[in-house]
């Protein structure tokens, strides 16, 4: 097998930010009616028989199952999530960060003093600079070792396994703790109709030696899609820029450039199909060999996109979405949390994780769980 296959080498644990979750009820019944109109990815279907949603083309007999989805979602004011998580807004992103890698660790049963090194992906941090990692090992009592920040947005759960698999096969650490988080309450805009399926969590895991697991990683990154997405600091038109000490007037935005969107949403399912298909050739298995797959959850239908768009079987394909609904970097961990508490994902199975994520940066693990 490829030396780069890193073996006996998995994740032990897994954790979570516990907290009740929300129904659709909070948004009222006036809701199911004003959020028909306003959504501006409204799926379209053609004359031809093909389903269009922002630069994505579904074709009848490829894609029956995303078909299905979408057109159910479209009809749904709530876009298939039925619960969500947000934080309290007196909550720190870091408590509840070092609340996941608490449960992480437990669940791993692993000492906090025992961890090597922190990785860390906070979207948004407490603070712009220095970010939450240190915080989050104070918490914990860790400090004979390095905490850092290893993100790449959506994906970064992915990018973090890599990282510390490679520094516990270098003899770098015997253990890592990696978390992720996602604060998308405190950006959100309660008029528009994404606020339904965009939600809160912190999420964590504990990778160690675990005899037998495999990793095979492959990553693409297209630059050049950077500003399809974008968190940036505005400031109001004609202004000049104020230093930080005077009271800046600048605010947090979150934009999306439609053109560039619609380059991502086409392009999705091709690096889906070069990075699952390279990861899996890394690790010398098929597609066909999967058991469990488990992707980013942007919306209700991604799943079935993706089980179109790789060809697999009913049933393989898991996530948390009505769960969970959107929670950014933390819906693989929390799909790979809830799996494990169901069953599904045991030791010994053959899996396949899938990320895109703004910037734009596509990447898949070929894993022996």
């Amino acid at each position: 097998m490829s030396e780069r296959v890193i073996r006996d080498i998995g994740v032990l644990g897994t954790g979570l930010w516990e907290s009740p979750p929300i129904g659709n009820e909070v948004f009222g019944p006036e809701f199911a009616i004003r959020s028909t109109v306003r959504d501006p990815y409204n799926g379209l279907r053609g004359d031809d028989g093909i389903v269009r949603v922002a630069g994505t083309e579904l074709i009848p007999g490829q894609h029956d199952r995303t078909i299905a989805a979408v057109e159910h979602s479209f009809t749904d004011p709530y876009r298939g999530a039925r619960r969500r998580r947000w934080f309290p807004d007196d909550l720190l992103v870091s408590s509840a960060e070092t609340e996941a890698a608490t449960n992480a660790l437990e669940d791993a049963g692993v000492d906090a003093s025992q961890i090597g090194a922190v990785l860390v992906h906070s979207f948004l941090p407490d603070g712009i600079n220095p970010k939450n990692a240190t915080k989050i090992a104070d918490n914990l009592g860790i400090t004979g070792c390095l905490a850092f920040e290893v993100e790449s947005v959506c994906s970064s759960t992915l990018s973090q396994m890599m990282v510390a698999g490679s520094l516990i096969a270098a003899g770098q650490a015997d253990y890592v703790l990696c978390t992720q988080s996602i604060a998308y309450s405190r950006l959100r805009d309660p008029n528009a109709s994404t606020t339904v399926f965009e939600a809160d969590m912190a999420s964590a895991f504990v990778m160690g030696r675990v005899p037998g697991c495999e990793m095979a990683f492959s990553f693409r990154t297209v630059g050049g899609l950077h500003g399809a997405i974008s968190l940036e600091w505005r400031r109001p038109t004609g202004a000049p820029p104020t230093p930080v000490w005077h009271g800046p007037r600048e605010r947090l935005h979150m934009s999306f450039d439609r053109e560039l969107q619609k380059k991502v949403n086409a392009d999705v399912a091709e690096y889906a199909k070069i990075t699952t298909a390279e990861a899996l050739g890394k690790a010398e298995r098929r597609i066909e060999d999967v058991e469990i797959f488990i992707s980013h959850q942007p919306m209700s239908w991604f799943r079935p996109y993706m089980e179109d768009t790789l060809g697999l079987a009913d049933g393989v394909a898991y996530d948390t979405f009505e769960e969970y609904a959107n929670i950014n970097s933390p819906s693989v961990t929390a799909s790979i949390h809830e799996a494990r508490k169901e069953g599904r994902l045991r030791r010994g199975a053959n899996t396949l994780l899938y990320c895109p994520a703004a910037g734009y940066t596509y990447g898949a693990v070929a894993m022996r769980w």
